[in-house]
């Protein structure tokens, strides 16, 4: 069997994190000689972060690339799009590219990941063929830009709905996100569908140490969807209050600029890999997210599976993972710093019971996972 697929690279984003511990444990399957083709973007203007791909050699694998330099900037394209067919004209070297590929490759199947335009141009690609298509629904564009300017929110919207396809096979990483997509993209039920949970690589569930209380961690990007102010608005409350720090990993120029002078207990810290990740996670009390909304959320199941506390919102996909994990007390809401505060000082420093962890890992190891997934592809 073989898959093609979008290659994602991201250090912060969690779709990167999660697609390679998908890849490298799909390249371990020896079933019916599996192989994995996946398309890179060079250069790619709208891509900030780059480079964890190149830290991968899975089995099985194979890379071909593509040179982005002139790739439309996105941000500028919708800004002045007045449909999705000036869109679609904008990327037209890229969905030919991507096309040219998939004929040239000849994959039994196409899976594509990640969000915004790159996974919209190959399925446009894939669409020119009788190829199945799967699609890894990561992130809910309508989700990610409802702050947006509402010509662009709605031209976002097009895009997203363009996925709603009778030859697709959706993998959602939560019921959450699965239900979303029905009542608040498609508008109807979605048959052909599967709910698999994110994986989490093995190297978590190694780490013995301990955090230190007072170390307060937050990763992910900063984007509105992610609720960042929060975190300066619990800075702030706390700087006077108590020893508590705030360890910011995100884009570290960005962050120092949102947070603004004045605020002394945030440290701020450039974005790492999954290794340095788990290294971090143990330094910590507790890890926030407080995010609105997310389909899943891989942060706070690689610090429990860490050993460290985690508070997630209830609309995050991952809170399913923590009820099933008899971790209720550990979905809150984020609208008030005073009573999150508390919740911070009562809990940072715990230690997740060792039975907790190896739940999780029996749940969502990077085998499990794409043991379940890799069962699903070969019967699409």
């Amino acid at each position: 069997m073989k898959i093609l697929t979008n290659i994602q690279t991201s250090y912060l984003a969690g779709i990167g994190q999660a697609f390679w511990v998908l890849v490298n444990n799909l390249g371990r399957e020896k079933k019916n000689n599996l192989k994995i083709v996946g398309i890179k973007i060079l250069t790619d203007p709208n891509v900030v972060s780059q480079g964890v791909f190149t830290d991968q050699n899975p089995k099985n694998f194979s890379m071909v690339s593509l040179n982005g330099k002139n790739i439309s900037d996105f941000k500028e394209l919708i800004s002045k799009a007045e449909n999705i067919d000036q869109i679609k004209e904008g990327y037209r070297d890229l969905i030919q590219s991507y096309f040219e590929i998939i004929k040239k490759e000849s994959p039994d199947l196409v899976l594509i990941n990640g969000t915004y335009y790159v996974p919209w141009c190959l399925f446009l690609a894939a669409s020119e063929t009788k190829i199945p298509v799967v699609l890894h629904y990561h992130g809910i564009l309508s989700k990610e830009t409802s702050h947006w300017p509402e010509k662009q929110r709605n031209l976002m919207k097009d895009m997203e709905r363009t996925f709603d396809n009778d030859r697709l096979f959706y993998l959602f990483p939560s019921m959450l996100a699965r239900k979303t997509v029905e009542n608040e993209v498609f508008g109807h039920k979605i048959n052909k569908s599967a709910v698999v949970p994110n994986p989490i690589a093995d190297h978590f569930f190694k780490i013995r140490d301990i955090g230190l209380r007072k170390n307060i961690g937050f990763v992910g990007r900063w984007s509105k969807i992610k609720n960042p102010k929060f975190i300066k608005k619990l800075a702030k409350y706390n700087q006077n209050k108590n020893d508590l720090i705030i360890n910011l990993v995100s884009e570290k120029q960005k962050a120092k600029k949102m947070i603004g002078e004045g605020i002394k207990n945030v440290r701020f810290i450039k974005p790492m890999d999954s290794s340095k990740l788990g290294n971090f996670y143990a330094k910590m009390g507790i890890i926030l997210s407080p995010s609105y909304f997310e389909t899943y959320g891989n942060v706070p199941q690689e610090a429990i599976a860490s050993g460290t506390p985690a508070l997630v919102n209830s609309n995050m996909g991952v809170a399913e993972t923590f009820q099933s994990l008899g971790l209720k007390d550990w979905i809150i809401n984020f609208d008030s710093v005073k009573t999150v505060s508390k919740k911070i000082l009562e809990t940072s420093g715990m230690e997740v019971p060792a039975k907790t962890r190896e739940c999780l890992r029996q749940m969502v190891s990077g085998e499990r996972i794409s043991s379940q997934i890799y069962n699903i592809l070969r019967n699409v």
